[in-house]
């Protein structure tokens, strides 16, 4: 299996989630953590062999900082974004939607730099709550977590719903609750569509124009 890990950045602290990934895309929770330094990062990628490319870090707080320790880590900056969908050009020259970015290249230095992708809050949170649901091998991908799951990652699962305002449809906190576990859960959702597997990019793009995701 595939592993990949994703790191949510706090003020004073790491939240990072390990999850292993088949190639029909079933995945399986295999640690979470609340860390405290970049260094504690290392060694958790080290202790589950995964590769610098598959490790993804939320950039939406302390930016800099994250695009730091990425350029000099290989990792891959992620930050989500209102839009439901962004348009790639194909060497074909055709149009493609999708649920995350281009990637785009951050230049800290003359030597240092890292890639930074974007992705749809909604749309991938939808993909999320879809998987979530499903744990019938025979209906599709399934999502695993152990049975030693932490209390905390369990309430931080479910710190988040789906409502609509202003017309549109869109993932928001309930309370004051935390959501960085579901945050880190999103962004290995967005690292499987961007590799693949799951999602309608594992079998083929949406034409120019055309939505991807849940729907109203």
């Amino acid at each position: 299996p595939m592993r990949i890990l994703t790191v949510d950045c706090q003020m004073d602290h790491l939240f990072a989630l390990a999850r292993g990934w088949a190639a029909d895309g079933s995945s399986r929770l295999l640690w979470h953590e609340r860390l405290l330094t970049w260094d504690d990062v290392d060694e958790l990628q080290e202790r589950f062999g995964i590769h610098s490319n598959l490790v993804f870090v939320d950039a939406g707080h302390a930016t800099y900082d994250v695009y730091r320790e990425c350029a000099k880590r290989g990792w891959t900056a992620l930050m989500g974004d209102r839009r439901p969908t962004f348009l790639h050009r194909l060497r074909d020259g055709r149009k493609v939607h999708r649920f995350y970015s281009p990637r785009r290249k951050v230049v800290l230095n003359r030597t240092q730099g890292c890639s930074v992708f974007y992705w749809s809050n909604l749309n991938i949170k939808d993909m999320l709550a879809r998987l979530r649901r499903n744990q019938d091998p025979e209906r599709g991908p399934t999502w695993e977590i152990p049975e030693d799951a932490t209390e905390d990652y369990l309430k931080q699962m479910e710190s988040e719903r789906r409502v609509k305002k202003s017309g549109k449809w869109l993932w928001q906190q309930i309370g004051d609750r935390p959501n960085h576990y579901l945050d880190c859960e999103a962004m290995q959702v967005c690292a499987a569509v961007m590799l693949k597997l799951v999602g309608r990019e594992a079998g083929g793009d949406a034409p120019e124009g055309e939505e991807e995701g849940a729907g109203d």
